[in-house]
């Protein structure tokens, strides 16, 4: 049996052999020679605003935790504290700013070993490590003569209320709304239950765990979770009962599937199939869903982020700004933006995959026509846990963005100016909903 120092130098050991060999790859790389479908049609890419999850990181629980008392296995054994970038998930950053590199200088939007010039590119991250170091990350592999500053603006691990605002309630308007959102849409959150709840069961051995023991239980209830409003002023929406306890154990649990690439290591040996792993990540991102996808909380927490992104994109001088966040953010900017219904594909969690990104890109056509390109872009599952290169032969995954406010062209574009009424209006709702 290998000791832990053992098994962390071999670790090492061959993380620097495939980021090596990464390297080698990348310098031999001849980009394909063929530019953006978009491109060719003589839509002329000019600016590109990214809203990015943080990649890979440790769980946040511990010791004592939910999800320890949740399961009679032993979880893996994590080098660093509790919600930190983890050295793959440095790895795959890297990678992403890799791909980007190599896609906009296919676009012609930059040059190669291109330097801005001050003001051409910002970096910011909320002031967590795991934000910051992924913003670190894709800026060293996207320009990596630069020396990029990420901008972070409390101290670290300190919440930046940009990223991290209070889901609160606070004005009559917002409570109103908000209530009456969750209470018509928490059953369609919690449908396929029975289903997710085995899955998750099934790789926890949940029936000999602790938590079973005290509750005196071997099945968990689709049906226990309860809508509440805490906080002293009652106006914090949340939810409670032996599912919230499921949803809260799958982040150590997706963890482990993401950094763990042996599916018998990963899951136990309990032979998860995909669609366990799919039932697992829909615990997942039904119970955060069911708290970010709520119009009142959305458009009170991320006002402040939609404004500095509006911002850049008005500022001429910007050619690429970069914000680092969280899932939440991810969900609600796509709540607020009025996107259609999603489920990206390749992903468990699909929503807001680890390390995805919500791309606008600001193209000119060839009558001097500004519109808007938005999608999501992300690494699949399979690219994340085998940390596989990037290029443009093995291309991140797209998913467009649909919005609901405004007409899309032909081509799957939205005119700059309908984009930028649509973000009046928002602003407008913000106002309006905001007032006391």
């Amino acid at each position: 049996m290998l000791s832990m120092e053992s098994r962390m130098k071999n670790y090492i050991k061959s993380v620097v052999a495939l980021t090596v060999s990464w390297v080698l790859v990348l310098v031999g790389f001849i980009p394909a020679s063929a530019s953006s479908v978009l491109t060719d049609k003589g839509y002329q890419l000019e600016q590109v605003v990214m809203m990015s999850r943080h990649n890979l990181r440790t769980p946040l629980s511990g010791k004592g935790s939910i999800a320890e008392k949740m399961t009679s296995h032993q979880w893996h054994q994590w080098s660093i504290q509790p919600g930190h970038l983890t050295l793959k998930g440095a790895i795959n950053e890297t990678a992403f700013g890799q791909y980007y590199r190599c896609y906009l200088e296919d676009e012609g939007f930059m040059p190669v070993d291109w330097v801005p010039q001050e003001g051409e590119v910002s970096f910011y991250a909320n002031s967590f490590q795991r934000t910051i170091a992924t913003a670190k990350y894709f800026s060293s592999g996207m320009l990596p003569v630069a020396n990029v500053h990420v901008v972070h603006t409390k101290g670290i691990d300190e919440p930046d209320p940009v990223f991290f605002f209070p889901l609160e309630l606070d004005t009559p308007r917002l409570y109103e709304l908000g209530v009456s959102y969750t209470e018509q849409n928490m059953p369609r959150y919690l449908t396929n239950g029975e289903a997710m709840l085995a899955s998750f069961e099934k790789v926890m051995d949940f029936s000999h765990s602790e938590y079973a023991r005290e509750k005196g239980i071997e099945h968990l209830d689709p049906k226990d979770v309860h809508f509440v409003l805490g906080g002293k002023d009652k106006n914090v929406p949340g939810f409670k009962g032996s599912w919230r306890d499921a949803y809260k154990a799958t982040d150590a649990l997706i963890m482990q599937y993401y950094e763990e690439p042996d599916n018998n290591k990963a899951d136990w040996g309990t032979g998860l199939t995909k669609q366990d792993w799919k039932n697992i990540g829909d615990i997942s991102t039904r119970g955060i869903s069911m708290i970010c996808e709520n119009p009142a909380l959305s458009l009170r927490y991320i006002h402040s982020l939609l404004e500095k992104m509006d911002s850049d994109l008005s500022n001429e001088d910007k050619r690429f700004s970069f914000f680092c966040g969280h899932d939440t953010n991810i969900i609600m900017l796509m709540t607020v933006l009025g996107a259609e219904d999603y489920h990206v594909p390749g992903a468990i969690a699909d929503k807001a995959p680890i390390g995805c990104k919500i791309v606008l890109e600001k193209r000119r056509d060839k009558d001097g026509e500004l519109y808007i390109n938005p999608y999501i872009i992300y690494q699949s599952d399979r690219q994340i846990r085998h940390c596989e290169v990037l290029d443009l032969n093995n291309p991140p995954l797209r998913y467009p963005i649909k919005l609901t406010g405004i007409e899309a062209n032909e081509d799957g574009l939205y005119r700059y100016s309908d984009f930028k009424r649509l973000l009046q209006d928002i602003h407008a709702q913000y106002a309006y909903y905001t007032e006391t």
